[in-house]
């Protein structure tokens, strides 16, 4: 049977692109292959006027835009879910008569979307990419002292969510105390649980939840969500994309980091690590080549410069900047050993295979996500945010030709986007035959 998919996104290719983004160009593209037909309802930004909606094609994808630049948010609650976002595409799926919504992430449009296509009768699906659902940050990470919130504490959620929207987050006033004691509750209290409900309700009317990795399911099971809905789909990859070309035992000149500079990327700890490495005997002659765009965190354009000043005048580190998807095998291809050392909780790390792909050995840090690809034997780990970890694994690969020739073939290990599509498939059937 031929499905009719619509697939929903907060930003698309080609202006829009991440991991999220690559994941669902590549589903798409197996599910084209065996002729469903596919589009993609996504948010743009840019000049015009808000909420126009537009129409293009990306890789013989329709895909239609609704423009939001936020003009009218007035409210907390216009931020995760908006009545006319909610009716473009209302009139979009009457028009387009979908089989079935797949959601990927509800960012900049209407988390009531879900609730929309529901009451079409039509089933929804959906991929956690991240924690945004329960967190409007979406990492879970304290953006000043960048700690993981490993319990969601909504007081400590609440001061953080106004440094943010200081304009859309009551302020907090002591309450006097008969107003306590009768059980009267800060504004900011109500703004705050009135969206975690909304988010928790609108999840537990989805048919499916799809979670890249089991660490990451078991963060929303922990949260409330029926276990039943939630499944672990290992994202997959297009394994063709990426040419393998095993470094073997080659010598390790070249230390590389690909993926979005920022502090919860933990790009700081490499510089450290990698500023140790190199005073070590027979390391003097490496270098760093860190790619991806330079970007302010939730505002804070600090990082920047606390990297430029670990990174020295030696000439040792070089910042290449942003790059297109269609030039990372050639980045690869540049490197010989490849960092993750982020600090947050991946919910999977496309760039982890990305590397064990091209045959390059990856060391990452032994956290959510990448600490799966750790225990499957894909990639080498250490402590998060442990400087002399990192740099122990690192000198152990220069050192180690046999190690560096095993970890440069964990191809087989990555997980091909055509077998992630059979067992998304299955998902689609099962809800499609319950629906």
């Amino acid at each position: 049977m031929h499905l009719h998919i619509v697939h929903v996104i907060s930003g698309y290719l080609p202006d829009d692109w991440g991991g999220t983004q690559l994941h669902l160009r590549d589903l798409c593209r197996e599910q084209k292959a065996e002729g469903h037909r596919v589009e993609i309802f996504a948010r743009c930004g840019g000049e015009g006027e808000d909420f126009e909606v537009g129409s293009d094609v990306y890789e013989d994808v329709p895909v239609t835009r609704i423009r939001n630049n936020f003009s009218d948010v007035d409210s907390l609650t216009k931020l995760y879910t908006h009545p006319v976002i909610d009716a473009r595409f209302r009139a979009f799926l009457e028009e387009r008569e979908p089989d079935l919504v797949h959601v990927h992430h509800l960012t900049c449009l209407s988390s009531s979307m879900i609730d929309v296509a529901r009451s079409l009768e039509l089933p929804v699906v959906m991929t956690l990419h991240d924690f945004w659902m329960q967190c409007p940050r979406g990492q879970r990470i304290h953006p000043e002292s960048m700690e993981i919130c490993e319990r969601l504490d909504r007081e400590t959620c609440r001061a953080c969510m106004r440094k943010l929207w200081p304009h859309l987050i009551p302020s907090e006033i002591k309450l006097p105390f008969l107003a306590r004691l009768f059980g009267k509750r800060q504004e900011a209290e109500e703004v705050v649980d009135a969206w975690e409900r909304f988010m928790k309700g609108a999840l537990s009317r989805c048919q499916a939840l799809i979670f890249p990795a089991a660490f990451h399911r078991e963060r929303f099971v922990e949260w409330g969500l029926d276990p039943k809905l939630c499944k672990v789909v290992t994202h997959g990859l297009n394994k063709e994309a990426i040419p393998f070309k095993p470094r073997g035992k080659k010598p390790v000149r070249r230390i590389g980091f690909i993926g979005s500079v920022l502090p919860s990327k933990g790009v700081h700890i490499l510089l450290r690590a990698f500023r140790r490495l190199v005073e070590m005997p027979g390391c003097s002659d490496l270098s760093l080549e860190i790619h991806g765009t330079m970007m302010d965190f939730h505002g804070d354009r600090s990082f920047q410069g606390e990297l430029e000043a670990l990174a020295g005048e030696d000439g040792k580190v070089r910042f290449h900047g942003g790059y297109k998807s269609e030039e990372l095998p050639g980045i690869l291809e540049g490197i010989d050993v490849l960092v993750i050392p982020s600090i947050w909780w991946e919910t999977f790390c496309l760039t982890a295979r990305e590397g064990a792909l091209a045959g390059i050995p990856v060391v990452g840090s032994d956290l959510a996500g990448i600490g799966e690809a750790v225990r499957e034997g894909m990639i080498l780990g250490f402590e998060k945010g442990d400087v002399q970890g990192l740099t122990e694994q690192l000198k152990k690969l220069c050192e180690d030709s046999e190690l560096r020739e095993r970890m440069s073939h964990k191809r087989d290990l990555v997980r091909s986007m055509a077998d992630c599509w059979k067992e998304t498939k299955s998902i689609y059937q099962s809800v499609l035959e319950g629906s």
